[in-house]
């Protein structure tokens, strides 16, 4: 009967204390994500923050269309709004890359491309994902 206390009292710290180091081990993994984790989560949330941006552009193209109609010369917050949406330096001036990049687009909609953004634009321009001239990039 001895043997088995003398046994039990030299075993029972080492599990006590192998368990309580195996529990620690699997709570340290558990707090910490691994880097691919960590670039998953940083990605989603880019991602989150493009779409956001987008449906904000969305919402301003919609409550600039009720503007007649844009055309060469155009200035203001709308040309801005247009040169935003096909991925142009919005500059406020409906100006030569503006006209061009609104021709290019109108022709890829299959419209009649005279490079005035009128309700048929606009509603193009709010219907589609962004536009970037000459498709360069336009990829997540």
């Amino acid at each position: 009967m001895t043997i088995v206390r003398n046994l039990i009292k030299i075993f029972v710290p080492i599990i006590i204390v192998a368990g309580f180091f195996f529990i620690m081990s699997n709570f340290k993994h558990t707090q910490t994500l691994s880097s691919a984790e960590e670039k998953r989560i940083k990605e989603y949330a880019s991602l989150m923050q493009q779409a956001k941006a987008k449906e904000e552009d969305k919402t301003q193209i919609l409550s600039l269309s009720s503007v007649a109609a844009l055309g060469k010369g155009s200035a203001g917050e709308e040309v801005k709004a247009v040169q935003k949406s096909l991925g142009l330096n919005p500059d406020g001036y409906f100006g030569l890359e503006t006209e061009q990049a609104v021709k290019e687009f109108q022709v890829k909609q299959g419209y009649t491309a005279d490079g005035v953004v009128g309700p048929q634009t606009w509603d193009a321009l709010v219907n589609t994902s962004k536009y970037t001239v000459g498709s360069t990039s336009n990829s997540l």
